[in-house]
């Protein structure tokens, strides 16, 4: 790869993480799913999640886990590097904000979280995609009902 291509990869990885965002917190979960390789592995272990077995049930389990709730995610301060013309590991600052109404169902009403995004990415046919995720909580700050 040369420098234009090694930028261009970089600036493509940034969208898919950034598309990654606001497909959550927008709730298009058909969206999110095809960011992900179709055997993505999933570690939600530090956001009591565990891990997850695909990409199928990564998606229910945040359309599950996020109804009755608003959520604004912010990634931040991207570590991407390119291993290979098709594949990068990257590591991302987050905070995430969410709020539950009452009627949620959740025992949770607001949820302030902090940590980093562990990623890595495969490039397929022409676009990149996350082919395993892990979270990783620093701080949270909840409030119960």
């Amino acid at each position: 790869m040369d420098i234009s291509q090694k930028l261009e990869a970089i600036e493509e990885i940034r969208k898919v993480r950034a598309r990654y965002c606001r497909f959550v917190d927008t709730k298009q979960w058909d969206a999110l799913k095809d960011l992900f390789i179709e055997d993505a592995t999933f570690d939600g272990g530090s956001a009591g999640m565990g891990p997850i077995a695909n990409r199928e049930e990564f998606v229910a389990n945040a359309a599950n886990g996020l109804a009755g709730c608003v959520s604004v995610h912010h990634c931040h301060c991207p570590e991407i590097e390119l291993i290979s013309d098709s594949s990068a590991t990257s590591i991302w600052a987050m905070e995430d904000m969410l709020q539950w109404s009452e009627d949620s169902g959740s025992p949770i009403r607001t949820l302030h979280g902090m940590g980093h995004y562990h990623e890595t990415f495969t490039k397929i046919d022409g676009h990149w995609k996350i082919a395993s995720w892990k979270i990783t909580r620093l701080r949270v700050d909840s409030v119960t009902a």
